[in-house]
């Protein structure tokens, strides 16, 4: 095999752990807005919410903030929500998140403003990139569980006039800080997790600053 065959592959490889890292990360850093589904609740999404079937020249089927009747929309919040000081310097538009199966959201927004990993170290482990993912979401009615008692390790916090939870705690994937608001509403809940290994300072800080902007944004 040639050199430059050798380094090629070398470059793929660290791009591919490098992009399943990410995966992973992104997978830690939801895991407050996610649940096991009981047998009742996969039978009731079987039988109450089963999509519709999508066939070629439909409309996205993704559910997006009107679809599903939010009071607010995540992706509409936009950078400006977030401290300057963890904004990207360039457009860097939020991408709607469909919530899975096993999520308690009905609508999401993701928010990256990450820095990739530069190079690899001499075994050729890729340098360990630094997160900032933010998951903006709206949960209806009864989806989400919104007491301390029900939310391990939370705390109350006040966001503008609306009482809810903060949640520190570590992504298990990067080792990197995260921090969770939930935030009932008059119409259901709001919530928001950031992962944050990029920027210095308390990551709670920037939870409790857009949970504060969702508050009054929000019945």
């Amino acid at each position: 095999m040639s050199l430059n065959a050798s380094l090629s592959g070398d470059k793929i490889m660290t791009t591919i752990r490098s992009l399943t890292r990410g995966v992973l990360t992104l997978a830690a850093a939801t895991a407050c807005l996610t649940t096991v589904p009981t047998a009742h609740a996969i039978a009731t999404v079987a039988t109450q919410d089963k999509p519709k079937q999508i066939t070629l020249g439909d409309l996205d089927p993704r559910v997006d903030a009107k679809t599903v009747g939010a009071p607010y929309d995540p992706c509409q919040l936009g950078w400006g929500a977030f401290p300057q000081e963890v904004r990207p310097d360039k457009d860097n538009k939020p991408r709607l998140r469909a919530p899975s199966a096993t999520d308690v959201f009905r609508t999401g927004c993701r928010y990256d403003n990450g820095e990739p990993s530069k190079g690899a170290d001499p075994s050729g482990k890729p340098l360990p990139t630094k997160s900032f993912i933010a998951l903006v979401v709206w949960a209806k009615p009864g989806e989400m569980k919104t007491a301390q008692s029900e939310q391990e390790g939370s705390q109350p916090h006040t966001f503008g006039t609306k009482p809810g939870l903060i949640k520190p705690g570590i992504n298990k994937s990067s080792n990197e800080p995260t921090c969770t608001a939930i935030i009932p509403l008059a119409n259901g809940t709001a919530a928001l997790t950031i992962t944050n290994g990029r920027f210095p300072g308390d990551t709670c800080t920037i939870v409790k600053h857009v949970g504060e902007v969702i508050a009054g944004k929000t019945p």
